[in-house]
């Protein structure tokens, strides 16, 4: 079992750089999934709306999970869960996840972390779909910058005052981020 005494937490600094690069660059990795999917005429959104035919909000959003949010689940699910518990920018800035008590991440505990950690970018996506005009005009804009800016907020309020730098999402999944470097 792994102790306290013997763990040095990663710093909110590095964390957040950690996931902006991150999202940054699987954001990159999206966008050129979608364009391969337009390219290859296999995104139905596209299609209809190049058809006329417009297109459904409830067949937008299931795109958006099948094509952007389950993705992402599996990344972060499979590289958190792996023997190198940490995702590619972890590993590049040092960074490793470790249960609090001991022992390999799992899949489960990389899962529900995950998607805890994806909340405030699911909220967004529901007013991205949901939250706007039946011209699809985004009409919620302030309400929605400011439910996710909250959110996001918690996040890293709860991490800067957790004594080992847990978010909401180390919390419930029962982790924390751990520097692999040497001070």
């Amino acid at each position: 079992m792994a102790t306290d005494t013997k763990r040095r937490y990663a710093s909110i600094s590095r964390r957040v750089f950690s996931y902006g690069a991150e999202v940054f660059l699987l954001f990159a990795g999206l966008l050129v999934l979608q364009g391969l999917l337009i390219v290859l005429r296999l995104n139905p959104l596209v299609q209809s709306m190049l058809s006329g035919a417009g297109q459904s909000k409830g067949v937008y959003h299931l795109w958006l999970l099948g094509t952007v949010d389950i993705p992402l689940i599996l990344y972060y699910t499979g590289t958190l869960g792996s023997s190198a518990r940490a995702t590619l920018m972890m590993r590049w800035l040092g960074l490793r996840l470790e249960p609090l008590p001991g022992g390999p991440v799992g899949f489960r505990r990389a899962l529900v972390r995950t998607v805890f950690m994806l909340i405030p970018f699911e909220v967004n996506h529901f007013f991205m779909v949901w939250a706007n005009s039946p011209e699809g005009i985004p009409n919620q804009l302030p309400l929605q910058y400011t439910v996710v800016g909250i959110l996001i907020l918690a996040y890293m309020v709860t991490a800067a005052l957790s004594p080992r730098g847990q978010s909401i999402h180390d919390r419930v999944a029962g982790t924390v981020v751990v520097s692999t470097r040497e001070a």
